[in-house]
């Protein structure tokens, strides 16, 4: 464990005492079966008869990567509390996990789906899974229940927004007026060490809601309007030495962002879709 210093931890207490909030963390759960009607990542998605099934901009049917049944989670405002939700990529071989790049820039690539009942005797849909397409095409490498975890969580050091925060602690904690200096030339290495460890930098790091953990930058294109962390998936290997759960790239996470009012409306029509390699 590293010993930061005075004023290192007291900036880091302050940083989390201003921004804490409420989000749920997902586990993958090995020990327990996935079933249609429940939170899982990868398998056949849970849909209701009759209703037509997502497809791409190719007219080719997409991929569950994950879907929460918000009852059972327990999920609360501003996520629907009741119903399913729902994410799924299109498997186009000229996009990776959905994307061009590593952004879904014309929104085709990807979908949100959100149902406001669900039918407890549905049957598996006729749609791919990992298990019947190309495993590079999709980041999901297995079926996967979900445990949903309510927690409080801080602003992670990856946040496009952080550093101006930090700017603002700073000079409230200690006086100094640092500009646009970022966190990590401001802190000494040890400093930097302890907010890496204690500001929202645990891996993985799958979520609904909280603040986005990047391998990387920032990937949002407009941090204003896509202001909400929808989802967050993480790359994961098995802890009982069964290979990869999920892998982006090369040990990335993959990101769904929302407008705050939009999810209030649950129109998930407008969010936005990327993901980062390690």
């Amino acid at each position: 464990m590293v010993q930061a210093s005075e004023r290192a931890m007291r900036i880091a207490e302050e940083i989390t005492k201003r921004t804490a909030i409420s989000h749920y963390r997902l586990v993958l759960n090995e020990e327990r079966e996935a079933v249609i009607t429940g939170s899982k990542v990868g398998g056949k998605p849970y849909w209701p008869a009759g209703k037509d099934f997502p497809v791409d901009a190719d007219g080719k049917k997409m991929l569950l990567l994950m879907q929460v049944n918000c009852a059972e989670a327990e999920l609360k405002s501003p996520l629907p509390d009741h119903g399913m939700l729902q994410w799924f990529i299109s498997l186009n071989p000229e996009r990776m996990y959905g994307c061009q790049g590593n952004y879904n820039e014309d929104g085709t690539g990807f979908l949100i789906v959100y149902h406001e009942t669900i039918e407890e005797n549905a049957t598996p849909a006729d749609a791919p899974t990992h298990d019947t397409v190309d495993p590079m095409l999709t980041p999901v490498k297995r079926e996967i229940a979900l445990d949903v975890v309510a927690e409080t969580t801080a602003m992670s050091v990856s946040d496009g927004h952080f550093n101006r925060l930090f700017a603002a602690v700073v000079k409230d904690v200690t006086g100094e007026e640092i500009g646009d200096k970022a966190w990590y030339l401001y802190l000494d290495n040890e400093e930097c060490l302890h907010f890496e460890q204690h500001m929202g930098m645990k891996r993985p790091c799958h979520q609904l809601l909280g603040y986005p953990v990047y391998s990387q930058d920032e990937a949002r294109r407009d941090m204003e309007y896509h202001d909400t962390l929808l989802i967050q998936l993480d790359s994961q290997f098995s802890t009982q030495g069964q290979g990869e759960l999920v892998m982006w790239g090369d040990m990335g996470s993959g990101f769904v962002f929302i407008n705050h009012d939009d999810l209030a409306a649950r129109d998930f029509s407008h969010a936005y879709y990327c993901w980062d390699c390690g």
